[in-house]
């Protein structure tokens, strides 16, 4: 007797073979799908790739208009508020990636909400290249070598050196009145330790963030490289 149950999950070969046959000819008819064998990968995409032309930063200066609340006019910041972005040393740091991804996707238990719900990709593309147009400035040389350190001793320079600005647990505005929150996820999430490592060592031009790198001329102090990366490991083991 015929079961139904038997063949529950099963296909017949005709039909597998005749799926088989179609996906080889979209395939063929579309060089645009890559298999997961393709033996010439996409290549990462470059630091820069926004377009700063004149139209794309008169467009971008116009939706930032919607940014002058927390970031104050040409994006000098508002302590307490938003930090902030003209700033000659962060923007070097920063890829458009990074600039995309924090204004798209918002930094959560911030007042930075996330306008990807609300502008569209021309209009962030826009925004990046107003930015970088207030502080002109070639992108900085990141070490983005393998981070290894000591959480231990990173918690010891954290609450010695950081805390005073960004709060005990990093919290940053929502503990003290002149920081950033550099413990949230949101933020560590986004950010590669290159880009640590660098505003740690050379500071946040234009703002209070001086640099802690040791060889800084004016270097609050002077951090060691292993000394940064024990502080980013202790953020990075204690983000919330």
């Amino acid at each position: 007797m015929y079961s139904a149950t038997r063949n529950v999950g099963r296909r017949p070969r005709y039909l597998m073979r005749a799926v088989t046959i179609a996906l080889a000819a979209l395939s063929l008819a579309n060089p645009g799908i890559a298999s997961s064998t393709d033996e010439h990968p996409s290549q990462p995409r470059a630091a820069r790739w926004v377009d700063s032309s004149p139209s794309s930063i008169e467009l971008g200066k116009a939706t930032f208009g919607l940014c002058i609340g927390c970031h104050g006019d040409e994006a000098t910041g508002r302590i307490g508020i938003g930090p902030r972005i003209a700033s000659k040393s962060y923007l070097a740091a920063a890829t458009d990636d990074f600039l995309m991804q924090t204004i798209k996707g918002g930094r959560i238990g911030t007042a930075m909400v996330p306008w990807g719900a609300i502008l569209n990709d021309e209009q962030i593309r826009g925004l990046i290249a107003y930015l970088r147009s207030l502080q002109p400035v070639d992108q900085a040389a990141l070490d983005e070598s393998k981070l290894e350190g000591d959480a231990t001793k990173g918690e010891r320079i954290f609450r010695n050196i950081c805390t005073g600005c960004h709060g005990r647990s990093g919290a940053g505005y929502q503990e003290t009145a002149n920081g950033t929150g550099i413990g949230r996820r949101a933020f560590l999430d986004s950010a590669t330790d290159g880009f640590i490592r660098y505003i740690v060592g050379q500071g946040k031009s234009q703002t209070k963030m001086r640099g802690f790198g040791a060889g800084n001329v004016t270097a609050v102090a002077n951090l060691s490289a292993q000394e940064i990366d024990d502080t980013i490991v202790y953020l990075r083991a204690n983000a919330w």
